[in-house]
């Protein structure tokens, strides 16, 4: 069965192991990248893990080639992230110290918050003129140049780069990993990109006739072998069997994490908790942003719609007052006209009084909506409110 289907079969420790000992281990770009991200501390531990197997180490053409491509862009999106997160401390920092600053916030607690104000702004600046460091003199480019400087594979031919992006054209209408989900999210022929560095991985392993590992950070569906409870059972089948059927050899896949407990653990080393908790943090922080950002584009989408229909419902209303209003005019002069002439006007007065009466039901429906709509607002003006009001209260617990 294991032989038939060795995607599917969870590898045990020795074969682990096995894979460890004699096998070529390959980074993807994002790991790198992800260096900028991290302490001090935690990218050392990492870069000298990653030299403790530098015979065995190597860099596909395709990794190094986006590394370089978007190293400066991670760097300017790091300093600008600080900057924003700066800017945002400042505005809530100078709405509570301005003159109007809310009366829930106690002389005590507005006193620890400039504080941890001052701390935090004297930090996150320590960090941006890191960042800005890193554009002038990349001392993570100049270490990772020194480990990774002999360990680049060849780049494809031009020719072979098309036969690849042929093959992933094929290849992502069936959703045949890896890469077919950046085919939602990138342009040309990059979305081909994970494609193309698999395909150099491929040839390393047909090469070296040794054992696969990739250390990525990637966590798209199109890499990774996920249960429907969320829990990772390692790469995609398809992958396995691909290695195994183009190389004959075995694949495993590791994150930045994983990598630093199991290579140390391999090496019989202490692990670097705290490095590990860093990049679980990052990790975690990512996510979290990820999903912050779905909810707020579902939000404001829903936002979006509910404003078409007060629009609609408003519009429909306040046309269904002016037609009504158009009837009482026009009954009105009938009204007239039959006074002058001396014709029976009861009639005309009965239709008078019900459109009279609608016309104040319509008005006053608008109006509820109107209120309905004021009391939302300051709904939400009463949660903030109660979020000082907590916060007060937990700091004064802890004291």
């Amino acid at each position: 069965m294991k032989d038939i289907f060795p995607g599917y079969s969870k590898k045990s420790d020795s074969e682990i192991k096995k894979i460890w000992d004699s096998g070529i281990i390959c980074f993807d770009a994002n790991v790198l990248l992800n260096l900028y991200r991290y302490s001090n501390d935690t990218r050392k531990a990492i870069l000298d893990l990653v030299k403790k197997f530098s015979s065995q180490i190597c860099l596909p053409h395709q990794s190094a080639l986006e590394y370089n491509r978007n190293r400066y862009e991670v760097i300017a999106d790091q300093e600008k992230a600080y900057k924003e997160f700066i800017s945002k401390i400042g505005q809530i920092e100078s709405d509570l110290q301005s003159t109007s600053k809310p009366p829930f916030l106690s002389d005590k607690l507005h006193s620890s918050l400039k504080k941890v104000f001052k701390e935090v702004n004297s930090e996150v600046e320590n960090s941006i003129k890191k960042y800005c460091d890193f554009l002038q003199n990349d001392t993570i480019y100049s270490d990772l140049t020194s480990i990774f400087g002999d360990k680049i594979t060849s780049e494809f031919s031009k020719d072979d780069l098309q036969s690849i992006y042929d093959e992933g054209e094929k290849r992502f209408e069936k959703k045949i990993p890896p890469g077919f989900e950046d085919e939602k999210t990138k342009q040309g022929n990059r979305k081909y990109g994970d494609l193309v560095l698999w395909k150099q991985i491929i040839e390393k392993g047909k090469k070296e006739k040794k054992p696969i590992i990739l250390i990525t950070d990637e966590r798209k569906k199109d890499w990774w072998w996920k249960i429907k409870d969320g829990r990772n059972m390692g790469p995609r089948q398809e992958l396995v069997e691909e290695m195994k059927k183009e190389a004959e050899v075995e694949f495993h896949m590791y994150s930045s994490e994983r990598f630093l407990s199991y290579g140390l653990d391999h090496l019989k080393e202490r692990v670097n908790r705290k490095a590990l908790e860093e990049i679980k943090e990052i990790k975690r922080a990512e996510i979290e942003e990820i999903e912050r950002l779905k909810k707020r584009q579902y939000n404001d989408f829903i936002k979006r719609k509910q404003e078409k229909v007060n629009r609609d419902r408003d519009n429909f209303l306040e046309h269904k007052i002016n037609v009504t209003q158009h009837k009482i005019d026009r009954h009105k002069h009938r009204q007239k006209m039959l006074e002058e002439q001396h014709f029976d006007k009861s009639n005309n007065e009965e239709e008078l009084v019900h459109l009279s009466i609608d016309l104040k039901r319509l008005e006053e429906r608008l109006e509820d909506l109107l209120k309905k709509r004021d009391y939302d607002e300051m709904k939400e003006n009463n949660i903030i409110r109660k979020f000082f009001r907590d916060f007060e209260k937990d700091s004064d617990e802890k004291n």
